[in-house]
């Protein structure tokens, strides 16, 4: 384990944010925990667990401790003709995971190719692109308690997941420390192809019989073309979520804006594109500061020109702001604000 006393965030979000954290703190394999553990009384708080930082972002300095989770591995536990059972540990890079899992022809996860992040955030936001979410998949999370440090599993159905939620966001079992999580993947094809242009795209390419490899390979071609790359301009993707109407608002918006970009939702209401409201408002582009709404993909708020956190939160709040006065729709960040 290793301790750092005012240390630069900068390589902890991929805003590339200059804030700094009173202490930092890297756990690179589970027996840093007990380690942690004789410290957690000395050190500032509040704590805050983080995987590569791909959903955060640091509207100003930290004044407690961010634990940096960067255990490594990847395990068959189970196997046969029809499914395996992958576990894999909390720092996972979530797209090697997804790599790994498509080099090896196991179906499920393709669609969540090229996200950024960790296979420990990834059940907390419970991430989705396509019409896929990764709590489709998951057999089992594994966790530190924090008040006792207990190791504990927690089974899918006990994880309330829905759309970018899970038990991991409840304030109550914010000591719940992700250490590992398991998988149930199909060895059979069960693409998930009418979402987005993913269809459209592989027909283009007269793939007519597309392979694990042509899906995931196509998906991540449309991403980038939309997607800035984080290593350019910082960024944490979708800044916002989608949200979710009743049927009779979407009614009242669709007779102003016919062309509304919109997805039927699990719960018979609709689902609006974020990026399409932000767009209609007249956003795309819009620079506040060294933060900019990015010109290809109005749901992507950059840091565009060395920008502060605050100008990312504050741009954030006029997008709000002005979507909120054009179509009465309060957007939530997907993005954590510290």
């Amino acid at each position: 384990m290793k301790v750092t006393h005012n240390a630069s965030l900068n390589n902890y979000s991929t805003f590339g944010i200059d804030a700094i954290a009173k202490v930092l703190i890297e756990i690179n394999q589970e027996s840093d925990f007990a380690e942690f553990k004789n410290l957690m009384r000395l050190l500032p708080k509040p704590f805050y667990f983080i995987g590569s930082g791909a959903n955060t972002l640091f509207s100003k300095n930290y004044e407690g401790t961010i634990i940096h989770i960067n255990t490594k591995g990847i395990f068959i536990t189970e196997e046969d003709d029809s499914k395996v059972i992958i576990q894999a540990k909390a720092g996972e890079i979530w797209d090697d995971f997804v790599t790994f899992c498509i080099e090896n022809q196991y179906y499920g996860i393709e669609n969540l190719v090229a996200i950024p992040g960790t296979v420990g955030a990834a059940p907390i936001q419970n991430i989705g692109a396509y019409g896929m979410e990764v709590g489709n998949v998951i057999q089992k999370i594994d966790y530190i308690d924090l008040q006792d440090f207990t190791h504990n599993t927690i089974n899918r159905p006990d994880c309330q997941f829905a759309y970018r939620q899970s038990i991991f966001k409840n304030n109550q079992i914010a000591h719940w420390v992700v250490t590992a999580v398991t998988f149930q993947l199909s060895k059979k094809s069960e693409f998930i192809l009418n979402y987005g242009k993913v269809a459209e795209e592989l027909s283009s390419r007269q793939i007519i019989a597309p392979r694990l490899q042509d899906v995931a390979m196509v998906i991540r071609d449309i991403r980038n073309s939309k997607l800035p790359d984080y290593k350019i301009f910082g960024n944490a993707g979708s800044f916002f979520k989608n949200p979710v109407i009743s049927n009779p608002e979407f009614e009242k918006i669709k007779s102003l804006f016919p062309d509304i970009v919109h997805f039927p939702d699990q719960t018979n209401r609709v689902k609006i594109a974020a990026g399409w409201l932000i767009e209609k408002a007249g956003l795309k582009g819009y620079q506040h500061g060294g933060a900019m709404i990015h010109q290809q993909q109005a749901l992507v708020i950059i840091n565009y020109n060395h920008a502060s956190g605050t100008e990312i939160l504050e741009l954030a709040r006029i997008v709000q702001t002005k979507v909120f006065e054009l179509f009465e729709i309060r957007l939530e960040p997907e993005v954590i604000i510290l």
